[in-house]
């Protein structure tokens, strides 16, 4: 059961309390808030996406772990060991306001957290409890059915649960198959297509578990093992998580000779309609399926425990499609200059079109298995082990098809990793340390894979938490079912290669009216490599925030972002830093400069029954179009939110984006507002409908031809929970 604050609690001002691992005071609802934090630039992709894994699971106060609570918007680790403290005092909490009342947390961090909690000890009125979303949206131009999702998670008795998520797609072609005619891949083309990315059924009596279907799994510092979007994840993960691309979508994505209306393949490219953009899909991501168990915290001794995971996996993998090469004509990916090293080309049923810029449904099999084992001597030290071995296989033979250089995935067959972790605490420093050694048998390398290594600090007096990450990752490293900390450059298709760096974040509440954040991630590539810039070449990016809440109406903010990739030199003309570039090569790092700085005023003037936010950004960036200078950027966001009576709540929002100043006619500008309504039906039930105008404004060449300007767009959300 998802718990919600007291009425007592959620009157209090929501003056925002300092979070130690995310960008910004978190204070949301839902979903939609968190999608809006992301587009505003409050936080970032990746917080995004763990901020709403946290909101699908949510973590259980009786029975969350202290990695689990450590995730939560607004705790530091004195905060979480706190909670435990008072757990293991009590017993159990059966109402989260009493680690109010007990000091373990203040009221504005259960704000916070309210709406990632959930009480899964205490009594429902009924056997069966749980929650179902539907949703759908669709644009005036629209010319197939809209795309639509429905999620659920259900829990039964005897310790039974089950969850799914089903989402139908336009824009995604079919499976690419052998052709014994053209000796070529071919795909039927676009489709509307039901699809299932998640279902699984849990069983989890006492402190074991199985689950059996989809499921995410991480350990220690995600070096070894993780494919979830936890910041410090420890153990199997169930999420029914999607992404809702903010943009149009081109009506399909093909080249070739036969561009006519062609119904076999769904997609409508005669000329009038090339122009034409159409509701984007929803998206997902990866995860394993298969089967995964654990049993944790068996006793030892008086204090000594240990801790059990396993799972196996078999799933059909996607991929981009110039990730991928015919080993019978191309010997090593890696020459550039063969041509029989390109990637095959993918056809459609007649025969001229082909796909272009596409990611490719069901491209090959992956066979994957491994295991974890954590021994605590003592509950402030703990040391593991964690392997993982898995089997790529394609199924359009006779094609011999294999992994280009770029991509994620190691060519040659099999690959794996084995790592060892540890972690300890005194006082107000935590330590935690993880070195891994992947193996594969990359074409062009000597196969053996390579080494990394993470060390974490975090530092956390009172009112303060600072955390120092150490890397080094050398050149054979890079493990496709991780996600270590990395700079935001990419080699032979993996960001954890190649890299020595530092980050550095820290959050600090100076008073009850002055607090600051600030993350530096320093790092340099120390070998030589031909796809990067000269080895010891130093990068920086910084961000950061100061906030001022001592204002009962009026809480100002200022931040500024900062990436500069080769910090010695400054030359213009190329693209900013932090952005990637995908081409048929496959990603390009980008290594020019980009600041930028931002103002942000928050009015509640009613408390919870109007709130206001202006907010705007000026970006200065390198591009390849600007020789000599920057380009410069600008954004404009204003919001209102009321809730005038408790079963009613409105949005509005409205921002106005131009990528340069200088050149209309260069790059976008549009203004884009939305209204959106919720109807709070029951208790446990909104609905919520959302109507968005985009209107475009610059002068592209392409602009005036663009169908539709405006964009009207209308989206409709259900929620139920019993």
């Amino acid at each position: 059961m998802r718990f919600t604050a007291s009425a007592l609690i959620v009157s209090l001002a929501s003056a925002p309390a300092f979070a130690a691992i995310y960008e910004n005071a978190i204070n949301i609802d839902n979903e939609d808030d968190i999608f809006e934090l992301e587009q505003a630039g409050d936080i970032s992709e990746d917080s995004s996406q763990t901020l709403v894994e946290l909101l699908n699971e949510g973590v259980d106060l009786n029975s969350g772990s202290r990695e689990q609570l450590y995730d939560l918007p607004g705790l530091t680790y004195p905060d979480v060991d706190a909670i435990l403290e008072y757990r293991k005092s009590k017993g159990q909490i059966e109402d989260p306001v009493e680690l109010v009342g007990a000091g373990a947390l203040t009221a504005e961090q259960l704000i916070q957290i309210s709406p990632f909690l959930r009480m899964d000890a205490l009594k429902t009125a009924l056997p069966v409890s749980g929650k179902l979303q539907a949703a759908t949206r669709f644009t005036t131009t629209d010319n197939v059915p809209p795309p639509a999702f429905l999620k659920g998670k259900l829990k039964g008795p005897l310790n039974l649960s089950v969850g799914f998520m089903a989402i139908t797609t336009r824009r995604r072609a079919a499976p690419p198959t052998y052709d014994p005619l053209t000796d070529e891949l071919t795909s039927k083309g676009f489709f509307y297509t039901p699809h299932l990315p998640r279902i699984y059924a849990q069983w989890k009596p006492g402190n074991a578990r199985l689950v059996v279907g989809t499921f995410m799994i991480g350990f220690a510092e995600r070096l070894t093992l993780d494919n979830t979007r936890r910041q410090t994840p420890r153990g199997i993960y169930l999420v029914e998580d999607y992404r809702r691309p903010p943009d149009l979508s081109q009506t399909c994505k093909i080249s070739g000779a036969n561009l006519l209306l062609d119904p076999t393949s769904g997609c409508d490219t005669s000329e009038g309609a090339r122009n034409l953009y159409i509701t984007p899909d929803y998206s997902w991501r990866e995860t394993f399926r298969g089967v995964a168990g654990s049993i944790e915290d068996l006793k030892l001794g008086d204090e000594a425990t240990m801790s059990l995971y396993g799972f196996g996996s078999y799933q059909q993998r996607p991929i981009y499609q110039y990730d991928l090469y015919d080993r019978r004509f191309c010997a090593d990916p890696n020459d550039d200059n063969d041509p029989l090293c390109d990637s095959p080309n993918v056809y459609l049923p007649d025969g001229s079109s082909r796909l272009v810029f596409s990611t490719l449904r069901q491209a090959f099999d992956e066979l994957t298995g491994g295991a974890h084992v954590t021994v605590k001597p003592s509950y402030r030290v703990s040391l593991g082990v964690t392997g993982y071995a898995a089997l790529p296989f394609f199924r359009q033979a006779p094609l011999e098809l294999d992994f280009q250089e770029q991509s994620r995935y190691p060519s040659g067959g099999a690959f794996g990793a084995i790592g060892v972790d540890a972690q300890t605490s005194f006082k107000a420093f935590n330590f935690f340390l993880e070195a891994t050694h992947n193996f594969d048998r990359r074409i062009g390398t000597d196969g053996r894979g390579g080494y990394g290594a993470e060390q974490r600090t975090t530092f956390s007096p009172k009112g303060h938490e600072l955390e120092l990450s150490l890397r080094f990752y050398d050149t054979g490293f890079g493990t496709v079912c991780s996600r270590p900390v990395a700079g935001p450059d990419v080699t032979d298709g993996q960001r954890a290669r190649n890299e020595t760096g530092a980050r550095l974040r820290w959050v600090a509440k100076w008073s009850k009216d002055w607090e600051s954040r600030l993350t530096a991630n320093f790092w340099v590539n120390p070998f030589v490599d031909s796809s990067l810039p000269q080895a010891g070449v130093p990068n920086l990016n910084v961000i950061g925030r100061v906030d001022f809440n001592g204002w009962k109406f009026f809480q100002p903010a200022i931040w500024v972002d900062m990436r500069n990739r080769n910090l010695p030199y400054s030359e213009h003309g190329t693209c900013s830093s932090g952005t990637i570039i995908l081409t048929e090569e496959g990603t390009v790092s980008c290594g020019g400069d980009s600041y930028k700085i931002g103002l942000r005023i928050d009015t509640r003037p009613l408390r919870k029954v109007i709130q206001g936010t202006l907010q705007a950004t000026y970006t200065w960036k390198d591009d390849f179009k600007y020789k000599d200078k920057f380009r410069n950027d600008l954004t404009i966001r204003a919001e209102v939110k009321t809730r005038p009576v408790d079963f009613l709540q409105f949005r509005a929002v409205g921002r106005y984006v131009n990528q340069d100043l200088a050149d209309p006619a260069y790059l976008e500008e549009y203004v884009w507002t939305y209204v959106e309504g919720t109807w709070f039906i029951t208790k446990g039930t909104q609905l919520a409908l959302r109507y968005d105008l985009l209107v475009w404004l610059d002068q592209r060449a392409s602009t005036p031809n663009r169908a539709p300007n405006p964009e009207n767009r209308f989206q409709l959300d259900l929620k139920v929970a019993f």
